[in-house]
């Protein structure tokens, strides 16, 4: 019997200190890693951005839309909130719901007005022949992306790659310069009611920068340099079947996480 009680005190006095050993491991992993990386990995932090983009399209064109080419870029922006999911100590799963603007744009010669669609229906005395047609699109864009730190580059500021893509939910396009839109023009011909552009795009995405950790709570000021790469074509129905345009970003981030 006494054997036994000895056993048994044997094995809770075993456990009661690997238990306390695990704790303390614990606690001091935890506190060295809110020391050296500011309170924000293994867990959860968000923030904002208010980003500056240059939006520039690839386009091809076929039969009636061989008398167009790709644009210049245009200056845009991309505000929105930003959510970083840290699963290990320089590992994050980042997402976020981005109010994106695209400035989207063609050169048009005057070949295209000799096609079927204008001989048989001329333009009007309100429209005057264009040799451009620009749009606003407006999407709500949901990232989808692994970020992965290192301190080695700047101590004290870890620098950071990101990578995955984005899925674009186009909520708006908006003519620029409604009656002289080649585009608009020639949509109010062959369908009236309907759109130019689709539901959407897909678009992969890379970007690197930095984090700047201010005072010694966690929030941090983040900048870099990101690129949006186009991966799916964003025109619309069987009227736009022979017209393919993508669109590619260049985005500056700038933003706040708490």
């Amino acid at each position: 019997m006494k054997k036994n009680v000895l056993i048994t005190l044997f094995i809770l006095a075993t456990v009661t200190n690997v238990l306390a050993q695990n704790q303390l491991w614990s606690s001091s992993l935890s506190s060295a890693s809110r020391e050296y990386w500011g309170g924000r990995f293994n867990n959860m932090s968000i923030g904002f951005k208010f980003s500056p983009a240059i939006t520039f399209v690839s386009f091809e064109g076929v039969k009636n839309f061989k008398g167009m080419s790709d644009g210049a870029a245009k200056i845009n922006m991309t505000v929105g909130p930003v959510a970083d999911f840290y699963f290990a100590q320089k590992y994050a799963f980042s997402t976020g719901l981005w109010y994106t603007v695209k400035g989207v744009s063609y050169n048009i010669y005057n070949s295209f007005y000799d096609t079927d669609v204008f001989v048989q229906k001329p333009l009007t005395k309100d429209e005057i022949k264009a040799n451009a047609a620009e749009f606003n699109l407006q999407y709500l864009q949901i990232p989808v992306s692994l970020k992965i730190f290192s301190d080695q580059v700047t101590p004290g500021m870890p620098f950071y790659i990101q990578f995955g893509g984005t899925l674009d939910i186009n909520i708006a396009e908006k003519p620029v310069n409604y009656a002289k839109n080649a585009l608009v023009q020639y949509r109010d011909r062959v369908s009236p009611n309907s759109g130019i552009f689709g539901f959407g795009e897909a678009n992969l995405l890379l970007g690197v920068g930095f984090e700047k950790k201010l005072g010694t709570g966690t929030d941090a000021f983040f900048f870099g340099l990101q690129y949006q790469r186009g991966l799916s074509e964003i025109n619309r129905g069987s009227s736009f079947a022979d017209m393919i345009t993508k669109t590619n970003q260049l985005v500056i981030d700038f933003g706040l996480k708490f």
